[in-house]
């Protein structure tokens, strides 16, 4: 049976048991360059290209992924457009004067499938961050709030009937 690939973010250099990080494209703490925006974009496709340049995942992006960048705006936009256009007359007529689904449809799901393959390179979305080894903190914890939560002085004392625990008597050295 074959070894199993890790997960993206943990994989490690066999050389140095080091894990392999890649360094930030701009340097430490710097976003990197960002490619000029298409023009003519629909007003929710610039929203979006905004949003993606201020998120974490854009942190990690180096020059060469600007095609895919550039693939997946436009794939918005395109979607965005033929979508609004679907909706306004889901149904039309067909060539033998059947009513049958407006065919922009279909392109609109091309092109939400060109979205999902791009997002999934550039690591929009949480569970695509998460493939990449992305992580994204939501909390920043003080070491003051660390220490209360995990080690401080109420530690070991069950604030319900303020009674030590006895499993750290035998954790600290004490026997049972």
């Amino acid at each position: 049976m074959p070894r199993q690939k890790k997960p993206a973010g943990q994989a490690v250099d066999r050389r140095n048991g080091r894990r392999a990080d890649l360094p930030s494209p701009g340097g430490v703490g710097k976003q990197p360059a960002r490619p000029r925006r298409p023009p003519r974009l629909c007003p929710e496709a610039v929203r979006q290209w905004e949003r993606y340049w201020e998120s974490t995942a854009a942190a990690v992006q180096m020059p060469a992924d600007r095609g895919v960048v550039i693939r997946w705006i436009d794939a918005v936009d395109r979607y965005l457009r033929t979508i609004g256009e679907a909706d306004k007359n889901p149904l039309v007529y067909g060539s033998q004067g059947q009513e049958v689904e407006n065919p922009l449809y279909k392109i609109a799901e091309k092109a939400l499938g060109t979205i999902e393959r791009c997002e999934k390179q550039l690591g929009i979305g949480a569970l695509n961050r998460a493939g990449l080894g992305i992580a994204v903190i939501t909390e920043a914890r003080s070491l003051a709030d660390m220490n209360s939560r995990y080690g401080g002085e109420d530690a070991g004392v069950d604030e319900a009937t303020d009674e030590a625990d006895p499993r750290l008597h035998i954790v600290e050295g004490g026997t049972a």
